[in-house]
């Protein structure tokens, strides 16, 4: 199945965007909206607190308001806010913070739990710190690019704790990522970089949100504010693009674990196609199983050995770096 148009196109998209009338002034507006949700995500447990009322359904604005207010209520200047110090709040507390749901306070205890494990694994670090690691951690791309969010080790063992929950998380956190949604993929099929049949498929959209901000040279966050901004409107106009917009530039446009790309609508000569099809066919591309999916696999290569040669000397499991530590299932109750 063609899932993603590849190629040139996400060139000549980022030219759309990049020559739109007004594209100053959405660029200020999303980088101020972003700027601001970061100072209002400051403290770790609340930025968990809020993925999860997420989950709800209601809608942000109520989510955020409910936030506050418990942040207002309990808050206080002797005894920081931190992941503990709100577990042990809400194993007290009524399901008013839960929009009356049991179910939802349960699912809140347990995220908190995790983090709280994995926080206590590095306590060197501040809660903020190690949430925004493992926000834009490889381990974590890595469960969300092979389509295994489920088993990533801290959120994904959560149940009810989705991949767009996941999503929002990771942004709330600082991650360098964006929040899908149908309108998102409504705008990036007009661009022309998402093929409709594929608008509904998460990870393809995810793959095409954040391979269009590399393209724009800018944060994810900010685009996926950007593209947000743009679906609210009636109607999609974007300007053509000359024919130097559309170079290619090495065939990287799109990880070739997520989407296929469509070749008849590549600009490109037969070498560069064939280089492309050379490139998605090759083993070291994520075939194998890693340490990260089978520890005890003994012919598996580790995480290192998959970044293509980028590091060459991998570090052993027992001292891997903070930000791609898996933690356990600890449960707050």
């Amino acid at each position: 199945m063609v899932n993603l148009a590849t190629g040139g196109l996400l060139e000549a998209a980022a030219w759309k965007v990049k020559n739109l009338e007004d594209y100053d002034s959405r660029l200020e507006k999303a980088v101020r909206r972003v700027d601001e949700m970061a100072r209002a995500h400051e403290t770790a447990a609340l930025v968990i607190y809020e993925a999860a009322l997420m989950k709800s359904g209601h809608p942000v604005e109520e989510v955020r308001s409910l936030v506050r207010r418990f942040e207002q209520i309990f808050e206080n200047e002797d005894e920081e806010l931190t992941i503990p110090r709100l577990s042990g709040i809400m194993n007290i507390e009524g399901e008013e913070w839960f929009f009356g749901s049991g179910e939802l306070r349960a699912m809140t205890g347990k995220l908190l739990g995790q983090f709280q494990h994995r926080v206590a694994q590095y306590n060197y670090l501040e809660e903020r710190e190690v949430l925004r690691r493992w926000a834009d951690s490889y381990d974590t791309r890595l469960f969300i690019r092979r389509r295994i969010y489920e088993t990533e080790p801290i959120v994904g063992v959560v149940e009810g704790f989705n991949l767009p929950l996941i999503q929002y998380l990771r942004v709330a956190a600082g991650g360098d990522t964006l929040v899908t949604s149908d309108g998102v993929s409504r705008v990036l099929v007009a661009l022309g970089i998402l093929a409709e049949e594929a608008a509904s498929d998460v990870y393809i959209v995810l793959a095409a949100g954040e391979s269009l901000a590399l393209h724009l040279e800018l944060p994810a966050p900010v685009v996926g504010e950007m593209l947000y901004d743009l679906a609210l409107e009636d109607s999609l106009k974007f300007p053509e693009p000359p024919p130097e917009a559309w170079d290619v530039g090495g065939g990287q446009d799109m990880p070739s674990d997520l989407a296929v790309g469509d070749a008849e609508k590549r600009p490109t000569s037969s070498k560069d196609r064939n280089a492309r099809r050379a490139t998605r066919h090759d083993a070291t591309q994520g075939e194998k199983p890693t340490r990260v999916q089978d520890p005890q696999a003994k012919d598996a290569p580790s995480v290192l050995e998959e970044g293509n040669g980028e590091k060459t000397t991998p570090a052993p499991p027992e001292v891997r770096p903070p930000e791609e530590a898996p933690g356990t299932s600890d449960e707050v109750t």
